[in-house]
């Protein structure tokens, strides 16, 4: 009797594909619902930013710097655990929608943080304050550095600048983790993987010193300006639950958790910080975005500090 292809069983899966008894619901009663709380609480968090950018009229005191380094170390920190739970959300094709939600919250974890960290940076870019726009006299020269941003201030050329470098970096990163994980192969090839571990190691480094911008422009000015201290209490401890969360994820390891332990105690500094010049602020009669930082005044070439005289677009705390 002539054996039929049919007959000879299913057709081996193809590389990159989940083998056989790979997906299977992991169900967990605590994971889901810590996993649920950290998604709902990462995006809860960072309204506060968003409110109070928005709230008080500018993006005063916020380091440039801060905003490239977290944005990149957001979105590396993304793309790492796609490319490691690749076949976990290929599993999506065979699970019923209930387990693919659960098993890809982790990947939506980061897919939030990094697009509400990105939101940040849209916003100190759109509510970014006008008199630092607009070079003065003694500025004039940085057009000839900047010969596309004419009469503009450094600070304010840096800032677009960054933010041409942070969509260069995330499209060319999306780019060759699509190419990766379509033509050569998933977590278990040796160049996807050390593809990954570039991501990971990159997102933990740029996290690292991450806050070292924001805390020295902090330092500096010795007030909170447009940070959320509010923001920054919620976050601080939910570092520390996202790092429980994503290292009981399946197929993730240490370069994708250990960025948000780093940044969970540099972010505690920082509030620290905020906290402690708040009170002093409130203690001396004085607002949040007042400042002893020496900035140039318009239309002058003397420079004199916008101490205690300075108040934002927005006036009082928020």
């Amino acid at each position: 009797m002539w054996i039929t292809p049919f007959q000879l069983g299913p057709e081996p899966p193809a590389p990159g594909q989940p083998q056989p008894g790979e997906c299977i619901d992991r169900h967990s009663d605590f994971e889901l619902a810590l996993s649920l709380f950290i998604l709902v609480g990462m995006v809860v968090s960072y309204l506060p930013q968003h409110f109070r950018i928005i709230h008080k009229g500018t993006s005063e005191g916020i380091s440039p710097w801060f905003l490239l380094l977290g944005t990149i170390s957001a979105s590396s920190t993304f793309l790492n655990i796609v490319v490691l739970q690749w076949k976990v959300i290929l599993c999506c094709g065979v699970l019923s929608l209930g387990p693919c939600l659960e098993s890809i919250l982790g990947i939506a974890q980061l897919g939030v943080q990094f697009v509400m960290f990105g939101l940040v940076l849209v916003l100190y870019l759109i509510y970014y304050p006008v008199h630092k726009i607009v070079a003065e006299r003694s500025q004039q020269h940085i057009r000839h550095l900047f010969s596309f941003l004419p009469a503009q201030t450094e600070e304010w050329a840096l800032s677009l600048l960054i933010a041409h470098v942070v969509a260069m970096h995330l499209v060319i990163c999306i780019v060759v983790t699509i190419v990766l994980l379509a033509f050569v192969g998933g977590p278990e090839n040796h160049w996807t993987s050390a593809w990954a571990t570039f991501l990971g190691i990159t997102s933990v480094v740029l996290a690292t010193i991450q806050y070292v911008p924001q805390i020295h422009r902090t330092f500096k000015r010795k007030s909170v300006g447009a940070l959320s201290i509010p923001m920054m209490m919620m976050q601080t401890p939910g570092a520390a639950l996202l790092t429980l969360s994503l290292a009981l994820r399946p197929g993730a390891n240490w370069t994708t958790w250990i960025v948000y332990a780093v940044t969970g105690c540099l972010q505690g500094t920082l509030l620290v910080m905020c906290i402690y010049y708040h009170f002093q602020a409130k203690s001396h009669g004085h607002d949040d975005f007042d400042t002893t930082e020496t900035e140039p005044l318009l239309a002058e070439d003397v420079r004199a500090p916008r101490t205690r005289g300075y108040t934002g677009p927005g006036g009082s705390q928020g």
